[in-house]
């Protein structure tokens, strides 16, 4: 049987992925005969929250971006815009949405923000899905009981997953 590969993008830390989600994960790739994923975003900090609705900003647009998060994630978008109609430079602009996700409370804002000794909040890159995989994928997903939220492309960027650890 061939060995199962999880590899971490950039921005993402193996810290923040436990062992038990790594099983999982585990788990999914061999229902869905998948052997190896790249995992692009994991916890985040205020700061790179505001780092990656930023870019997801530039990138997507205000309007993808609004779609894909609710009320709370709107007001830190609604900042990015004034900034930008206001001339501020990347720098300005992540610092002033840091400080209104502060305001609002990370969590609010975004579950990638939660404390991963309780949850673990990541997503796999798509591009890491062979395209001819993808629905036994997502099938293996939706399966699991140890995932307890997903979001699938094209809502979310990735392949989003929450997965609650274990208590004891």
């Amino acid at each position: 049987m061939a060995e199962h590969i999880i590899k971490f993008g950039t921005n993402a830390k193996s810290t923040h992925v436990s062992d038990h989600s790594r099983e999982v994960l585990k788990a999914i790739m061999t229902s869905a005969d998948v052997y190896s994923v790249t995992i692009s975003s994991t916890a985040r900090d205020a700061y790179d929250q505001a780092r990656v609705m930023y870019d997801n900003c530039v990138s997507q647009g205000v309007a993808a971006q609004k779609k894909l998060y609710a009320r709370a994630g709107d007001k830190v978008i609604d900042v990015y815009a004034a900034a930008v109609a206001d001339g501020k430079d990347k720098a300005a602009t992540i610092a002033l949405m840091k400080a209104k996700i502060l305001q609002i409370g990370p969590t609010k804002v975004s579950r990638h923000a939660t404390d991963t000794s309780v949850l673990n909040v990541f997503d796999v890159a798509p591009s890491s899905i062979p395209s001819a995989k993808r629905k036994a994928w997502e099938d293996a997903i939706k399966a699991s009981a140890d995932v307890s939220h997903y979001i699938f492309p094209p809502t979310d960027p990735g392949y989003h997953f929450e997965i609650p650890q274990p208590t004891s």
